[in-house]
Order: C-alpha cells, then structure tokens, then sequence
C-alpha cells in the first residue's frame, strides 16, 4: 500500500516546480501519511480505509502549490462607491492634519530661534512635529478601511500594527533630537548613546509591527499543520536575523565611542567587546533553536 500512498502524493505535486523545498515538503508529506497509514492499520483500520483516511488528511495542497510557484494566492474585494467615499473621507481627516504638521513645522525654528538659551528648542519642536506627521499619514493609510471591516479581530490586529509601525518610523526620524537638545548640555558627549536607543527602539518596534505571523489552522490535516509550522519558523528566522543585526551595529557603536570618544584605545581591552558580541550571538542561536526543537 505504501507505493500507492506515495503514487498518490507524487500525483499531487505532479504541478509543483521541480526545486529543493518543493521535493523535500513532497517527501515530508509522503512520509506523514505513510506514517498514519501505519497507525491506523494497529487501530484495527482495514486497509481500505486506513488508506482513504490517510489521503483524507492530506487536505488541500493548491495553495502551498501556488506558494511553492511564488504566485500571489489572494481574493480580490471589491467596494461600492459609497464604501469607497466613506474610505477616502477617512484618510483625508489624517492627511489633512499631516499636511498642517509638516507646513507649521518650521515655526518653532522661528519662534525659538530667536532666544539664544533655547535656541535648540526648535529644531527639536520641528522633527518632533514632522515625525508625528509622517505617523499620522501611516496610520491613517493602513486603517482607512477601518469602516468597511467587520470582523472586530482582524480590526485590532490592523490597529495594532499600524500603531507600531506610526510610533517606529516617528522613532527614526525623529533619532536625532537627543543630539540636539543636549549639544549645549554636560550630557552631549553621550547623546548619541541616546539617538542609538531610539534607533534601536524602533527596530525592535519594526519588528512587532508585522501582522501576527501565527498561522490558524483551518482544519488538522497535513497541508494545515506544515503551514502552522513554516509560519512559525519564518517568523522565528526573521526576528533572530533583525536581533543579530542590532547587535552587531551596537557592538560596532560602543566600540568606536569607546575608542573614538572616550579616548580609550587600549586594543586588548577595546575588542574584547567582539568576543562579547560573538558569545551573546552564539548564545541567541541556542535559545532559538532550543525554542524550534521544542515547537
């Protein structure tokens, strides 16, 4: 029977491409259901059954197709004209305030740049201000459909993710405030440490920003499992990547300010800190296999 459970597979895929993940999630699947062959044949299954009950839970294997072919498996929506008008109505309140934002920003440079004890008052007024334009245009383009969504679910998790992602890209721009409202401050040596940590902040923030990657099963079949599991994995490949990009840059930040600013150049001591770096990133591997394995 096992050579009939891997015909029928094969047949499945006949449509896939012919490349490494396509054949090994074939021969992933071939061996799930042989497997499960198996175990309902010590059920007391007769074959016959064991074998329709094994290919049943196989489940819908198109989509990973589409996917494995990189083509794009979506269902379009369509609105009516009044739908349309409500969206876009929507959108304009937050674009509107951002335009004011971005036309008024210059104004604190004025106000305050005539007063030489809080002459840096403005400038950091005015990436303040464009920041929260560029927020506000963000999260009014990514929930502009918020009239026309039902499901209260899928509301939050837009909310969520256009909120985070507002507050991060406001991070980024507006980086360099430390620097400049401490640049006549006894904490302007330091200010970059300050302009890094938001930096930093809003990478992690990135992060966190994407839609929820936990895949919901629809049903308990093969095809449904695999998806759960390789959305798990994506999601775990990625933050492991983006957590060991932040600590290299951090780890090259604090040894040029070691060095650079503070003058500490002793090279024995200063590039103990890559030896640090090296160890945290083989320590991160680890925790993040140990948390795959035991998924």
């Amino acid at each position: 029977m096992e050579p009939k459970l891997r015909e029928y597979v094969e047949k499945l895929f006949s449509s896939a491409p012919k490349t490494k993940q396509a054949y090994e999630l074939k021969e992933e699947i071939v061996c799930n259901v042989i497997e499960r062959y198996h175990d309902l044949i010590e059920e007391g299954k007769a074959q016959g059954d064991a074998y329709n009950q094994a290919i049943a839970g196989i489940g819908d294997i198109n989509e990973l197709i589409t996917a494995l072919k990189g083509e794009p498996a979506y269902t379009e929506i369509t609105y009516t004209d009044e739908q349309m008008a409500t969206i876009k109505s929507r959108f304009s309140v937050f674009r509107g305030i951002a335009v004011a934002l971005y036309i008024l920003c210059v104004v604190p440079n004025i106000l305050f740049g005539m007063i030489p004890s809080l002459e840096t008052i403005g400038p950091t007024l005015m990436f303040l201000m464009i920041s929260t334009a560029t927020g506000l245009l963000i999260y009014g383009k990514m929930t502009q459909y918020f009239p026309v969504i039902t499901d209260e679910n899928e509301k939050s998790k837009i909310n969520f993710t256009a909120i985070t992602r507002a507050v991060a890209v406001g991070m980024y721009i507006s980086c360099v405030t430390p620097c400049i409202a401490l640049a006549e401050t006894p904490l302007a040596a330091i200010s970059p440490i300050f302009m890094f940590m938001m930096i930093a902040g809003a990478t992690v923030l990135i992060i966190f920003s994407g839609r929820k990657s936990t895949y919901t099963k629809a049903n308990d079949t093969m095809v449904e499992n695999f998806k759960e599991w390789n959305s798990k994995k994506k999601s775990t490949s990625v933050l492991y990547r983006i957590l060991v990009a932040i600590l290299w840059v951090t780890t090259s930040f604090v040894y040029l300010y070691i060095t650079f600013i503070t003058g500490f150049s002793t090279a024995t001591v200063t590039w103990i800190i890559f030896i640090i770096a090296v160890a945290v990133q083989n320590l991160m591997r680890s925790i993040f296999d140990y948390v795959e394995a035991e998924k």
